[in-house]
């Protein structure tokens, strides 16, 4: 389910932020076509790279959660229709966290920007939200450091996610 390319086989734009570079001793990205079976493959992957070195297996709960979210919003949203494309995907352990780097050529987010922070707050209703409200309940209550940017035609998402429920 990975690919080597990007979309149409053209590279992605260079970009001035430097912090896209990965350090030498990164692992490579997770590269998935936007399917649910690539949302899948990329899952798994994060669980053989991690999960191991996890004290339990539960360890990895919120962070399959949030990643599963984000996953299935670019299937679903940024890739919907007739296109189709490749998901970028960088995973970097830092202590007890886990840095997450989703990159996609599909749709922008609308407005360029993340959904607004009331439609996710405590009060949130999951049996009243819009299709996709409950996804970005989850990724706001687990996640932190959202942050989202749109560069030509690449969308970016970073977070970081606790690998500790205690977080």
């Amino acid at each position: 389910m990975t690919l080597s390319r990007a979309p149409r086989g053209e590279a992605p734009p260079a970009a001035e932020d430097t912090s896209s570079r990965q350090p030498a001793d990164s692992p490579p990205p997770v590269i998935v076509e936007a399917t649910p079976l690539g949302v899948r493959a990329a899952l798994l992957e994060m669980r053989a790279r991690f999960g191991p070195s996890m004290p339990f297996d539960g360890s990895l709960g919120m962070a399959e959660i949030v990643l599963a979210e984000v996953l299935n919003n670019i299937v679903e949203h940024a890739y919907s229709g007739d296109r189709s494309g490749p998901i970028e995907l960088r995973l970097v352990r830092d202590g007890i966290w886990l840095r997450v780097d989703v990159r996609d050529y599909g749709r922008a987010m609308p407005g360029e920007g993340l959904p607004d922070a009331d439609k996710t707050s405590a009060e949130f209703r999951p049996e009243t939200a819009p299709e996709g409200g409950f996804g970005w309940f989850l990724i706001r209550a687990f996640a932190r450091d959202l942050d989202y940017s749109r560069n030509g035609n690449q969308n970016r998402l970073r977070f970081t996610v606790p690998l500790n429920e205690d977080c």
